[in-house]
Order: structure tokens, then sequence, then C-alpha cells
């Protein structure tokens, strides 16, 4: 589904159940279960092309966060509230499990570093988290959406907040 004018960002996301799967269809067809194979099969199947997006539709003022395996997207649209400006955050990732996407292990063990885009929105929402990733990646993929919109980017990666467009 692609929408003319529209931004969009989309990303693989690893699912636990996909090699969950994998283990379970062996043991299936060993004791002759075929119909449970078959099933574990299809879900291991789908949960390894799956991918997380969003799209963001000015035109009907609307966006879409969604997950996408293979062809079939699950999420809904929402009203889109007034944008205010584009961030990049600083988030740091820790032991703790708190988010769904798979977790960096440090190479200093003490703690790692991700970069978050965020669009800073008017109203009780406050924000929409539109992706995470490093630093590069998410500083364009914020001027990409800033550029979009027609409105600024905000640098929040350091102590010294600076506009970047």
């Amino acid at each position: 589904m692609q929408i003319p004018g529209a931004y969009q960002y989309e990303k693989y996301s690893f699912k636990f159940i996909t090699p969950l799967m994998a283990l379970m269809t062996p043991v299936f067809v060993v004791n002759g279960g075929y119909i449970g194979a078959s099933v574990c099969f299809v879900i291991g199947a789908l949960a390894a092309f799956s991918y997380q997006g969003i799209i963001i539709d000015t035109a009907e003022q609307r966006y879409l966060k969604y997950d996408r395996f293979w062809k079939f997207r699950i999420g809904a649209w929402k009203a889109l509230p007034v944008p205010s400006y584009v961030t990049v955050v600083r988030i740091n990732l820790s032991s703790r499990r708190t988010a769904p996407s798979p977790i960096v292990v440090p190479q200093d063990k003490k703690g790692a570093r991700a970069f978050k885009v965020n669009l800073v929105v008017e109203g009780n929402q406050r924000f929409i988290g539109i992706c995470r990733g490093s630093l590069e990646n998410m500083t364009a993929e914020a001027l990409r959406l800033g550029a979009h919109l027609q409105i600024r980017v905000l640098d929040y990666t350091t102590h010294e907040k600076k506009w970047m467009a």
C-alpha cells in the first residue's frame, strides 16, 4: 500500500517466535503430528519475514503504525495531531528488557546507546515514536521526516541541544 506523498519508514523486526517454531516443527513431525508441524512451520515462516513501520499521510492528517508479515499489515489509522518538531533522542539500553526489539549486548558490559526519532506533537499525546537505530541512520531519518513535514529538527543526543534544520 503506497500512498503518494506520504512519509514511510519500515525496518526488519526479529521475532523470538521464529526459532521457537523452527524447533517445535521437527518435534511434531517425529511424533506424527503433521497438522501441528504445518501450523508451526507457517507461523515461523510468517514471523521470519516481519517488519515494523509507520506511514504518515499528511494529506489526510493521519498515521499508521503497523507490523507487517509478508504482505499482511496489522495496525489501525489514527488521527495525526499538529506536529511541532522532530527530535533525535539518545536512549540507554540496559540489561532490563523493556522494549520489544532485541537488546544489543554492550562491549563494556555497562550499557549501550541507541537513538530514537520522535515526532513531537501538540496535545496530550506529546510525541509519536517513529524509529530507533544508530545515530547516523536516525539523524538522516529525522532530517527526511522534517523535510517532508516542513518542520524543524532538534538534536537532543548531547547536553548541547541544537536545531539541525
